[in-house]
């Protein structure tokens, strides 16, 4: 089967270092259930918004081993509540994976120094 295409809302995020990860769940309208990810590269901060994810893994080893991130575009699927896919594509320790109905860019939380 051929990989769906990489989703528009960040270009190569596996080369980005995962700086702050929250997960909130609503468990009387799961659709506002979501994963914030605050992403950072050379000083650029970018932070995500991941609505009503499912099917959360975090493998041993994560935060530091996240270099094979990708988020790809699964929307013409038509899958119920699936438009955007978080895998690795380097299967590598400490990786990330969910699906999730959707993501957008959010204004990132300041951050304890």
């Amino acid at each position: 089967m051929e990989r769906p295409p990489h989703h528009a809302v960040l270009d190569m995020p596996h080369e980005y270092d995962i700086v702050d990860f929250r997960y909130f769940v609503d468990r009387q309208e799961a659709d506002q259930s979501f994963i914030d990810l605050t992403l950072e590269k050379d000083g650029e901060v970018v932070a995500l918004r991941f609505w009503k994810p499912v099917n959360l893994i975090i493998e041993q080893g994560f935060p530091i081993a996240t270099a094979g991130m990708v988020f790809y575009d699964v929307s013409s699927y038509h899958l119920e509540d699936i438009g955007v896919e978080v895998a690795d594509f380097e299967a590598s320790n400490g990786s990330i994976t969910f699906s999730a109905k959707s993501v957008e860019r959010i204004t990132p939380v300041a951050l304890a120094s």
